[in-house]
């Protein structure tokens, strides 16, 4: 049970949190790029940990565009790639925005997100063309990206790092993510985590624990 005056910081994941996303749309876009079926795609992405590696910066943009064409077997250049990745990233509603610029008003609010720098360049994008954001993570007290820290959810490490990082006690904080796995390991050390199950959003939540 999570008791409302505990709270100290308040910690969300991005994607389905955030901004919405469908990671089927990605798997479609590269399979009608290569002609390949969408399972194959699938099975070839999940079989060489694709998004895992990028994600926790086991290599850079360039390389990650390569490990793509050598994955799937096809000369993709460098914007086809980069828009099927992408293809993914749907919108974030202006008052799931809003919410967050007035919560940040009550309590400290951080991003802590399995994410790449592709993807993380065209949300910066999205933000700034759709919400006006010169800088849309700058809302954040912090944002942990998993491909910078060089950590990944749901593994431990990132939990521990999260909390001395934020120089909380575990219990202080409140995590919120759309992934059951991501949600337990969470629990397992300590931390107020709640699953998020698109398309819900978190503001009820939210108004129920923080005032």
């Amino acid at each position: 049970m999570v008791l409302k005056d505990e709270i100290k910081a308040v910690v969300f994941d991005f994607g389905n949190v955030i901004i919405n996303i469908d990671l089927e749309k990605t798997y479609q876009a590269f399979a009608d790029l290569t002609f390949k079926p969408v399972s194959k795609v699938k099975a070839l992405f999940l079989e060489n940990e694709i998004f895992r590696k990028y994600e926790i910066g086991f290599f850079d943009e360039e390389e990650f565009r390569d490990v793509v064409r050598q994955t799937l077997g096809y000369p993709l250049n460098d914007d086809e790639i980069d828009e099927a990745w992408n293809a993914l990233l749907l919108d974030a509603p202006v008052n799931r925005i809003k919410y967050l610029e007035e919560l940040r008003l009550k309590i400290p609010v951080y991003l802590l997100s399995n994410t790449n720098f592709t993807h993380i360049k065209a949300s910066k994008k999205y933000f700034r063309d759709k919400h006006g954001f010169p800088e849309f993570f700058e809302i954040f007290n912090h944002a942990f990206f998993s491909y910078e820290i060089k950590l990944y959810k749901p593994d431990y490490e990132i939990y521990h790092h999260l909390i001395k990082e934020l120089k909380l006690e575990p219990h202080q904080i409140l995590f919120l993510d759309d992934n059951q796995s991501n949600i337990d390991a969470a629990l397992e050390v300590g931390i107020n985590a709640i699953k998020i199950n698109p398309p819900e959003d978190f503001m009820p939540i939210l108004d129920l624990l923080i005032e």
